[in-house]
């Protein structure tokens, strides 16, 4: 069996993600005083050497002489070190899809009655923005600004090598509230003997004999269908947090107040909290969320880590659906619970589409294990929603490499039913 790192943060340590000091600045490098950057992270891939950091409030202050960081705004350290012959070229869509540009950002600091202030801000913001362009042997450095995260923040940088792609990925600890499964210690979760290799065969058989649902705390109610079984290790977030899926917080008396600011008022919620449900003898390991428009309206993720091994990769249990609205309840003390849509088999499908577009899926297929749950019979989840299902559960196995759809493997198990005319 491969050891485990012990949790989220355990897994960055171990993950080879080096925490350097920067020395001289290059050339093309904005100046500032590097200590301000805090740690840096560095990763290698041939002939290209990338270095990150995610400087806190007081930091981004001291560097760019305004509060940046109250604006909504997370400037995120980059240096990219192009030892090649060829030029590179950076994309920092890959970075935040809806990253914000260096004059937007000094926008949000103008005052009418101070123009100076504005002046100043385009100044700082238009210097220290990383460039697209990093010529053949040559550094170049900068900040992309992104939206603010606390926490964890999951970085991909992407630049394009004349027609190739380059990824370079990154965890970084962010201040702020924890995530849901930042303190969970993966490692000790079952122990030694309970681990269990499977070849594919076996793989499919302990999928169909996994719980079917969610229970309460106790065990003496069946809730939401486990739909879904992903298969890869923690480094596989990342199929999900490139498509916009964003980690929770834990349900506490801080995110509860924020939950129900956001249904009071309407507002978008990205990493709030989702009720625990209990499967494998716990409440889920990690949540991941997808918000739409408003808190009322997400798709979201549990998951839990299974004593399953997979040709030496993790196998985690998990639960999908849609919610499309918030209601008051008293059957939980933060008052507030998410509906979700009777539909659930769409939000299954839909994820399959979803993390297809991210380029990490290797295979994908279908296997028995939650049971059929029709329009005329339905079962319902603890909140007493009614949902309906085919029955099987979506298989992910999430590899590291960036696999076009036309490269993409269909496990040969379960085929979705035909559909009712």
């Amino acid at each position: 069996m491969i050891a485990m790192p012990r949790g989220l943060r355990g897994w960055i340590a171990a993950a080879g993600l080096m925490v350097i000091s920067i020395g001289a600045a290059s050339a093309a490098s904005p100046a500032f005083d590097r200590s301000l950057l805090g740690e840096v992270r560095q990763a290698v891939q041939g002939e290209v050497t990338v270095r990150t950091a995610v400087p806190d409030a007081k930091e981004i202050q001291a560097i760019f002489g305004v509060p940046v960081i109250e604006k909504g705004v997370q400037p995120v350290f980059v240096e990219i070190q192009n030892d090649g012959d060829a030029p590179l070229w950076y994309m920092p869509i890959t970075t935040d899809e809806t990253y914000f540009a260096p004059l937007e950002v000094a926008w949000r600091f103008r005052d009418p009655l101070d123009p100076k202030t504005g002046v100043e801000a385009a100044k700082a913001m238009t210097r220290f923005a990383m460039p697209l362009s990093i010529p053949a042997h040559a550094t170049v450095s900068g900040f992309v600004f992104t939206h603010l995260e606390t926490g964890l923040k999951f970085l991909t940088f992407g630049m394009l090598k004349g027609g190739d792609e380059i990824e370079f990925r990154f965890i970084v600890p962010v201040s702020g509230p924890a995530y849901l499964g930042e303190k969970v210690d993966f490692a000790t979760i079952y122990k030694p003997g309970e681990i269990r290799n499977v070849d594919l065969a076996g793989l499919r058989a302990a999928i169909e004999a996994l719980p079917c649902c969610t229970t309460n705390a106790d065990g003496t109610k069946k809730g939401d269908p486990l739909n879904l079984v992903v298969v890869g290790d923690l480094p596989a977030i990342f199929a999900f947090t490139s498509r916009g899926w964003r980690l929770t917080e834990p349900l506490d008396l801080h995110s509860a107040i924020d939950t129900a600011k956001s249904f009071l008022i309407g507002s978008q919620y990205e990493t709030s909290p989702v009720s625990p449900l209990y499967a494998l003898g716990r409440a889920q390991d990690l949540a991941l969320q997808k918000a739409r428009s408003t808190i009322d309206e997400r798709n979201h993720m549990r998951f839990w880590l299974t004593p399953l091994r997979y040709e030496g990769k993790d196998v985690w249990l998990g639960q999908i659906s849609r919610d499309i609205g918030v209601e008051l309840t008293t059957k939980s003390w933060y008052l507030t619970t998410h509906k979700i849509s009777p539909s659930v088999d769409f939000d299954r499908d839909y994820l399959l589409q979803d993390v297809l577009l991210s380029g990490a899926v290797e295979h994908f297929g279908y296997a028995k294990g939650v049971g059929l749950s029709s329009a005329d019979a339905p079962r319902v989840n603890l909140t007493d929603d009614p949902y309906m299902t085919d029955g099987l559960r979506l298989v992910l196995m999430i590899g590291g490499e960036d696999d076009p759809i036309e490269d993409v493997d269909a496990l040969e198990w379960e085929a979705l039913p035909e559909p009712v005319p």
